[in-house]
C-alpha cells in the first residue's frame, strides 16, 4: 500500500514539478512560505476528499465503490494523457507580475494544483486504501516537486527542454496502472 500511496502522490504532483521548472525559467520565484501554503492546501483538499469518499462507503456497496474508484483513476489517467497531448495551456499564477509568488497567489496555485486531488481522494477510498498518510504524503510531494523542479533548472540546463507532454502522459499512465493493479 505504501508504494501505491507514493505512486498516487507522484502522479498528483507531476504538475508541481512542471511549475517548479517553468517558473524559474520565467524568473518567477516560489519562496518557502508559498511552497508551504501550496503543500498545506494540497494536504487539506486530499483530506476532505478522502472524508467524502469515506462517507460514500457508508451508503454504496464495496464492490460498487471499487468500480467507481477504479473508473475515476482510469478517467483521470486518460484526461491527463489527453490534456498533455492536446492542450497548450500555460496559466500563470503570478497575478501581479512581481516575479514572486506571494501568499495569495500561492493559495490560488495550491487549489489549482490540488483540483485533481478531489476525485483522487474519493478514488483512494473507493479502491480500499484507508491510509491517513495519503494527504500528508501528497502535500509533501507537492512541496518536494516544486523544490526539485527549481533545483533541476539550477543544476542542469538540459532540463529546460523537458517536455510537459511527457510528464502528463507519465502521470496519466501511473494512474491507469494503479487502477489496473487494484483490479488484479
Amino acid at each position: 500500500m505504501l508504494l501505491q500511496i507514493i505512486v498516487i502522490s507522484i502522479s498528483l504532483s507531476i504538475d508541481a514539478l512542471g511549475i517548479g521548472i517553468a517558473y524559474p525559467l520565467r524568473g518567477v520565484k516560489i519562496g518557502a512560505l508559498a511552497k508551504t501554503m501550496i503543500g498545506l492546501i494540497s494536504c487539506g483538499v486530499m483530506f476532505v476528499s478522502i472524508l467524502v469518499g469515506k462517507q460514500m462507503t457508508r451508503y454504496i456497496p464495496a464492490d460498487v465503490m471499487m468500480i467507481i474508484g477504479t473508473s475515476i483513476l482510469v478517467l483521470m489517467g486518460v484526461i491527463y494523457i489527453r490534456n498533455s497531448l492536446f492542450s497548450d495551456e500555460d496559466a500563470s499564477y503570478d497575478l501581479d507580475e512581481s516575479k514572486k509568488i506571494d501568499l495569495f497567489e500561492a493559495v490560488i496555485l495550491g487549489f489549482a494544483l490540488s483540483a485533481d486531488s478531489i476525485s483522487a481522494g474519493i478514488a483512494v477510498v473507493a479502491i480500499g486504501m484507508q491510509s491517513t498518510f495519503v494527504p500528508i504524503v501528497v502535500g509533501l510531494t507537492q512541496v518536494g516537486f516544486l523544490t526539485i523542479g527549481n533545483l533541476l533548472i539550477v543544476k542542469f540546463s538540459r532540463i529546460r527542454k523537458l517536455n510537459s507532454k511527457v510528464c502528463g502522459v507519465f502521470s496519466g499512465a501511473l494512474l491507469i496502472l494503479i487502477a489496473i493493479l487494484r483490479c488484479l
